[in-house]
């Protein structure tokens, strides 16, 4: 007789984790490719203007990467399982913030790397809505909704 059956237990277990990641698996793949377009710009950047690239500086990201996507799932449980009276879309909410600072980083970046407008205006422009938007100024000051 057999009392643990493995093969059912990790079947379930996967069958939670997939339950559970499905509905902010893709904010999470955007929040990836945001913080990798990020790095990529910054080490082009850093090449063009003569700096050298650290291993230290991918050893960040990757912290980095790590923080953010544990604050998007720990907002998913908080709006899934204990704010259940109200959908808040707190995960998709903080990714769009975290996603609209790389933004800001990585156009910042291509126009230290290019040095066109174009890029240093649509920096500008950018912090302006994130600011206008979520009442985070990104250079460290904090901005009250009107």
């Amino acid at each position: 007789m057999k009392y643990l059956d493995l093969d059912r237990i990790w079947a379930y277990i996967g069958a939670a984790l997939i339950g559970f990641f499905e509905p902010i698996y893709v904010v999470l793949l955007w929040m990836l490719i945001f913080v990798v377009a990020d790095m990529v710009s910054g080490m082009y950047a850093a090449l063009k203007s003569g700096d050298n690239l650290k291993s230290s500086e991918m050893q960040r990201t990757i912290i980095k990467l790590n923080m953010y996507a544990t604050s998007v799932i720990l907002l998913h449980g908080l709006d899934t399982y204990m704010l259940t009276i109200m959908d808040c879309g707190l995960a998709r909410a903080g990714a769009t913030i975290i996603c609209g600072i790389e933004l800001y980083s990585i156009l910042e970046n291509f126009y230290r790397a290019t040095g066109n407008v174009v890029f240093k205006t649509l920096t500008t422009f950018t912090l302006g809505k994130i600011k206008e938007k979520t009442g985070v100024d990104v250079n460290g000051k904090r901005h009250r909704h009107k």
